[in-house]
């Protein structure tokens, strides 16, 4: 019940919310796993995580390798997973769920090492853009900017909003804008926003806007003012964090 009832609600917020290109939105439905690897162990997971890439796993389950993150500064976990499924019906379809259960059993003995690694794991169904542009954003780029926010009673679809202003103000002062991916089931993470950067440097460099471009910019993206860009959003959270990481090969 409590799965069908978020479900509704963000198709709803979906649908006062439209799906526009420029505001790097999308349908594509990913799973994304937080975890945090056992005292010890994150090296032995990194091991794992490259010797799963290279072996025939992902093939012989038709599914596309995961992208991974690793923590740099920030939250408490230690890689962020992101694994494309598409959708709900195609992932979970009786042929897609037969293949999987298929290369689990045949890789068993490689599969269950990587499972005692694991000291917490959370998931996360998300809504984001296209696996191209995903795909595509993490090849070019090496540094990331993650955000991840729990709305505040009611203020969902307002939170949703207010990233998507945030994107049109970054936009026209020759920032990076940020993927949005929306909520679909799994934690209690409304939306995250994901920012795609070649290094730590161009990550922290000025946007060369001048500060009257800048308040323009603020205000024709619907805020009241430069300011309010953060006001505006703290008022629309109950919590926040926010992680720098880096690609793991």
């Amino acid at each position: 019940m409590i799965f069908r009832c978020a479900a509704i609600c963000f198709f709803v917020l979906g649908m006062l919310a439209p799906v526009n290109a420029q505001t790097r939105e999308g349908d594509f439905l990913y799973r994304v796993t937080t975890v945090r690897a056992a005292p010890g162990k994150l090296e032995d997971m990194l091991s794992w995580i490259a010797d799963m890439k290279a072996s025939d796993y992902f093939a012989d389950a038709g599914e596309h390798a995961p992208f991974v993150m690793r923590h740099s500064q920030g939250d408490q976990w230690d890689l962020l997973k992101i694994e494309p499924m598409g959708s709900w019906t195609a992932y979970h379809s009786k042929s897609a769920t037969r293949k999987r259960n298929k290369a689990k059993e045949k890789h068993a003995d490689q599969l269950a090492p990587g499972y005692a690694l694991i000291a917490f794991a959370e998931d996360h169904f998300a809504y984001g853009p296209s696996l191209e542009e995903f795909q595509g954003e993490f090849a070019e780029n090496g540094f990331f900017h993650i955000e991840m926010f729990k709305a505040a009673p009611g203020k969902a679809a307002g939170l949703l909003g207010q990233r998507q202003m945030e994107n049109a103000y970054l936009s026209a002062t020759g920032q990076t804008t940020n993927m949005i991916f929306r909520r679909a089931a799994g934690s209690d993470i409304d939306v995250f926003t994901i920012g795609f950067h070649e290094n730590l440097q161009s990550f922290a460099a000025p946007s060369g806007a001048s500060a009257e471009e800048a308040e323009a910019a603020a205000t024709d993206a619907g805020f009241k003012n430069r300011a309010d860009i953060s006001f505006y959003l703290r008022s629309l959270i109950s919590a926040h964090h926010d992680t720098l990481a880096v690609r793991v090969e």
